[in-house]
């Protein structure tokens, strides 16, 4: 089966042959509509975005909660929280197959720059398209109208419709990550898909770019002189169609849908630098077709941490939609924590449970979690946490809520009296939804009738001097709360006059004072009642409540609380004699600073206080815990300290009057060693890359040398003429890891390196620098190496014109021979010199078949068909035969 993003389909959801763009299985239509389902207390609830049937691609939220969305032909709409969205762009874009204006993210510091981040195609040359990564300023503060300054990032030219630049991700750093997929059709074999393992090429990649399209400096192949490169920007490659993407709330690893070609879709979740393979691999089986080109021969797999089967099946699929980490609180234990990922041609929604290091240990329920939910293309996080994704196939945004989870509204009562008229209005607007939600208002007047509306106005009948009205608020997941007030027609209200610290935030400490006046037209000044109510709101859960202290008086004073998420609502409140009550709420709101948590390798970081997030907006003053985890998510890097210098992994932090980033710095081995060794650095000179992860090997180059690690050889360097000796003969795939680092050797002459596959580089000025390897070394080192007979290597291991024999020279005039007839001995000296003389390996004697004998009188070695003998006495030889 061939699968697709974005292409046309004929609709057999709906009678008639009406042509949508969407995605598709060529072959294959998506299930017809069934029924919907989901565990039990979930509810899906749709929100229109404004973007027609099978046109909707994206969508991010805004500081303020409500969204834009991006259509594939160009449109970008804004839904507000309440009210009807608007369409604030058409941009112009190609719409051909998969291409259109695809991806959208809001940048973090939206609220003072109002910038987004768009993919989108544009129209090119007649040999093709330009796929485009920009930036624009959103015009019109809390109601966004119109988009501005674009400012490209960067353009790719392509002459492919399919697997394009399918994402964008705006991190809380600044720096954003960008999906391309293989920029190749689907139908057939296509060498050019090779492209995606090609780091100088932009198609089948993750990129990790600054916010001006530069990659960011600690991505794995970035080049400080080319930062704008294809290599610069690249963190991982080998993808097909990576379509959707997140970033891991625990340690900031990019988790990846993997869209398949014929058997299976993936999820990946990613490490940098990392290949993942295709088209040689897909999924865990080899790529038929693809396996048989000669650059996917000795191609090893880079397996997925979650792959399925094409089809129809229970947990089958089609087209994978990359999904995110569910942070928030209000969902049952069991999907706290859980990944949210689904299958747009499938309509479907799994969960799974991964750990930091990408090992599934909760896999995919079956059935799936949720089965015909639409089209999910795109998923995403609302304020409270809830899952909430686009469906392409109604151009609705759809918010997956729970509602035995759900926090309870609040309602509250204002009203104003008429006594001429005997009107009173019931005002419910400081009544409130803690989740956010929007309430709906019921009235029961306490005369046989009722009403509906946040404000409403209501005669009352001549007779009776006092009536109970009951105002009820339900939230969409039908929580309902109720309060019931007195009125009295013909009674004026008590005017309740509240004066606060009007419209600002408040720092934990800080003093807050309210008074109030209360006067009644027909009692007088009446007695104020004071509540209050602390509210914990965490970033990425619903709030919960704690009521607070009462008093009564004209004034109420206190301080804000030490909490990192808390609001303070006080309430005043006064009753006259006919029962009539009155209240007035202020709610003081924090003023808040974002922590981040970063780390200088992947790694789980967590504020336990924020749900585990590694980054949340906490109250000035408040002291909060974040805690590192003790090694890395490569399994590697151990924790070394906290930038600013505390050694503890679990601290304690007072956050500040601004912002904190604070960076956990972990340190592999390699780093361990390079930081903490002085003559260390000195000899490598400073780091030229960062550290490469390659199998179970690891290496990072510095100006003068590399250094390599692994488990079971640890870390050592190499540096200067050794070092480029060893490249030279092809580096550790060659000779192996270091097992030594460089060494000065036992005369004082030379140094030298011992690698891993029985081989060793040895310097001396006179020599230059030579490898000894194997059966030679075992030979050399037997004669006590080089203070032996035979000195330093003096030349590489070379083969005779022959090609049958090898061999090593020293720097003591001597030898080493080997052939499988005769394996490896010596010669030296006089016997050599006459030996060579004779024609050596080639010379009627033929090889040394003994190494260089002390006999009575002198030196003999045996060779094939004689010996040659020293006589020390008269400095002669002599050949014999036999």
């Amino acid at each position: 089966m061939v699968r697709s993003v974005w292409l046309p389909r004929v609709s057999a959801l709906l009678a008639g042959a009406l042509a949508f763009s969407m995605i598709v299985v060529l072959g294959h239509v998506p299930s017809a509509v069934g029924v919907e389902t989901l565990p039990q207390g979930f509810v899906l609830r749709d929100t229109p975005t404004g973007q027609g049937m099978y046109n909707l691609t994206d969508f991010a939220y805004l500081p303020d909660g409500s969204a834009l969305t991006t259509g594939k032909n160009g449109q970008v709409t804004w839904v507000p929280q309440e009210g009807v969205p608007r369409t604030i762009a058409e941009l112009t874009v190609e719409t051909t197959t998969d291409l259109g204006l695809v991806g959208i993210a809001v940048a973090p510091d939206y609220g003072q720059t109002g910038h987004i981040f768009l993919t989108r195609a544009m129209p090119g040359t007649h040999t093709g398209y330009l796929l485009r990564l920009s930036r624009f300023t959103v015009l019109g503060d809390s109601s966004p109208s119109a988009l501005a300054d674009e400012r490209v990032l960067f353009d790719i030219p392509t002459s492919s419709t399919m697997h394009a630049m399918t994402g964008v991700v705006a991190d809380t750093d600044k720096t954003l990550w960008v999906s391309i997929g293989d920029l190749q059709r689907a139908g057939e074999v296509y060498p050019g898909a090779l492209k995606a393992m090609d780091l100088d090429e932009p198609a089948g990649k993750l990129l990790h770019i600054t916010a001006s399209g530069a990659g960011v400096s600690s991505n794995p192949h970035y080049n400080a002189s080319q930062p704008r490169s294809w290599r610069s920007r690249v963190y991982a490659r080998g993808f097909r169609s990576p379509f959707r993407f997140s970033l891991d709330p625990r340690t900031g690893a990019p988790i990846v849908g993997d869209v398949g070609w014929r058997t299976k879709e993936e999820v990946d979740l990613v490490t940098p630098g990392q290949n993942y393979k295709w088209p040689c691999w897909e999924g865990r089986i080899k790529t038929p077709g693809y396996t048989d080109l000669k650059q996917c021969a000795n191609v090893t797999n880079t397996p997925p941490m979650w792959n399925y089967n094409h089809g129809g099946g229970s947990n089958q699929g089609d087209s994978v939609t990359g999904g995110v980490v569910y942070t928030g609180k209000s969902y049952p234990t069991a999907y706290r924590g859980a990944y949210f990922f689904g299958d747009y041609a499938g309509s479907k929604i799994w969960t799974m449970r991964f750990d930091a290091n990408g090992k599934v240990v909760t896999p995919p329920q079956d059935p799936p979690f949720g089965v015909d939910i639409g089209g999910p293309v795109k998923f995403a996080t609302a304020a409270n946490g809830d899952i909430v994704y686009a469906d392409i196939f109604s151009g609705s945004l759809r918010r997956l809520t729970y509602s035995p989870g759900n926090t309870q509204p609040v309602a509250k009562v204002a009203t104003t009296t008429d006594p001429s008229s005997r009107t009173v209005t019931f005002d419910a607007g400081e009544s409130v939804d803690f989740d956010g939600d929007a309430l709906t208002y019921d009235w029961e007047f306490g005369d046989g009738s009722s009403g509906r509306g946040k404000v409403v106005s209501h005669r009352y009948p001549s007779s009776g001097k006092t009536f109970q009205a009951v105002l009820t608020v339900t939230d969409p997941l039908g929580a309902s709360d109720e309060v019931s007030v007195n009125v009295a027609p013909s009674n004026r209200t008590p005017a309740l006059m509240l004066t606060t610290p009007g419209d600002v935030n408040f720092a934990v400490g800080e003093a807050l004072q309210l008074s109030a006046t209360a006067v009644d037209p027909e009692d007088g000044p009446l007695p104020v009642r004071w509540t209050s109510t602390l509210m914990h709101c965490a970033e990425s859960s619903t709030c919960h409540l704690h009521p607070g202290p009462e008093s009564t008086g004209v004034s109420w004073g206190g301080s804000f609380p030490d909490h990192p998420d808390a609001r303070l609502q006080i309430t005043a409140t006064v009753q006259d004699s006919a029962g009539v009550h009155v209240s007035r709420s202020y709610l003081a709101r924090p003023r808040e600073h974002r922590l981040t948590l970063v780390s200088t390798t992947p790694a789980v970081l967590s504020i336990p206080a924020e749900s585990a997030s590694t980054t949340a907006m906490v109250t000035e003053g408040a002291r909060v815990d974040v805690v590192a985890a003790e090694v890395g998510t490569d399994g590697v890097a151990a924790f070394r300290s906290w930038a600013d210098g505390p050694t503890s992994r679990s601290r304690t932090l007072k956050m500040g009057s601004r912002d904190i980033r604070l960076t956990a710095r972990y340190l592999t081995p390699i780093g361990l060693r390079y930081h903490t060794e002085r003559p260390l650095r000195s000899a490598l000179g400073a780091p030229v890359s960062p550290e490469v992860a390659q199998g179970h090997i690891r290496y990072q180059q510095f100006e003068r040398g590399r250094m390599y690690w692994s488990a079971r050889h640890g870390a050592h360097e190499i540096h200067g003429k050794i070092f480029t000796k060893f490249r030279k003969v092809g580096g550790h795939a060659a000779v192996g890891l270091p097992v030594s680092d460089q060494n000065v050797a036992r005369t004082r002459k030379g140094r030298y390196n011992d690698f891993a596959k029985g081989a060793s580089i040895y310097w001396t000025r006179a020599t230059g620098s030579h490898v000894i390897q194997g059966v030679f070394r075992r030979a050399w080192r037997r004669l006590d190496a080089e203070k032996g007979v035979l000195g330093y290597p003096a030349s590489d291991i070379r083969t005779t014109s022959r090609g049958r024999v090898k061999f090593v020279d020293f720097s003591k005039d001597g030898s080493i021979y080997w052939s499988k007839r005769t394996i490896a001995h010596e010669v030296y000296g006089p016997i050599r010199k006459q030996w060579r003389k004779l024609g050596a390996e080639r010379s009627r004697l033929g090889l040394p078949t003994s190494g260089v004998r002390i006999v009575p009188g002198g030196l003999r070695s045996e060779f094939q068909r004689g010996y040659i003998f020293w006589d020390s006495r008269s400095d002669t030889t002599t050949v014999g035969r036999g």
